[in-house]
């Protein structure tokens, strides 16, 4: 006996439903998928989500900054005769402080919200992306979140070049996964 629709077949049991795609499977668009059957955030969002995040420690910071560099300058001092510069001693420490500054307000910022329950700093919640273990699919844990960011510092020593490599690495990775990501074993998935 069959149902109008015809989706029951002989004997009277309704079909079973379709079965989720296993872990790295695309769905009907396109997406790859986490283990928890999450699509994985598409690189554009991963950027916007920096972009928000680093004004969000960005401000804080300049101005932090600012304050403590106050007075540096005038250490600075030119000789009228040569025109060589002495000095500068303050404004380098403040220069490089204030690097050191910017550093641990984002450890303290990426590890905080990265690592908890949610997994999303105010640009992910922005975004609807989530930070998850690989192998869970739950948070990573305030050690993880530590891992990525002392990546991410390690790889902005250099010039900056192997930096932008990491932020490009998802648009080929199978997982899109920075490095920052690989070193903790983490994705980025949506979750909204």
């Amino acid at each position: 006996m069959t149902d109008p629709g015809g989706t029951t077949p002989p004997g009277g049991a309704p079909p079973p439903p379709p079965a989720a795609p296993p872990p790295g499977v695309t769905d009907t668009y396109n997406r790859k998928k986490d283990s928890q059957g999450r699509p994985l955030a598409e690189w554009w969002k991963r950027v916007v989500a920096y972009i928000i995040d680093s004004v969000v420690v960005g401000i804080p910071a300049w101005i932090l900054a600012g304050i403590f560099s106050i007075g540096a300058e005038s250490a600075i001092e030119v000789d009228p005769t040569t025109g060589q510069i002495t000095g500068g001693g303050g404004f380098l420490a403040a220069y490089m402080g204030s690097i050191l500054l910017t550093w641990a307000l984002g450890v303290a910022y990426y590890v905080y919200f990265n690592g908890g329950e949610k997994g999303q700093t105010v640009g992910k919640m922005a975004m609807k992306i989530a930070v998850r273990d690989e192998a869970t699919g739950g948070p990573i844990g305030y050690g993880k979140a530590a891992v990525r960011y002392l990546v991410i510092i390690a790889l902005s020593i250099p010039c900056g070049i192997p930096l932008l490599v990491d932020f490009l690495f998802p648009l080929w990775d199978d997982k899109r996964q920075t490095i920052h990501d690989k070193a903790a074993n983490s994705l980025v998935v949506e979750v909204g």
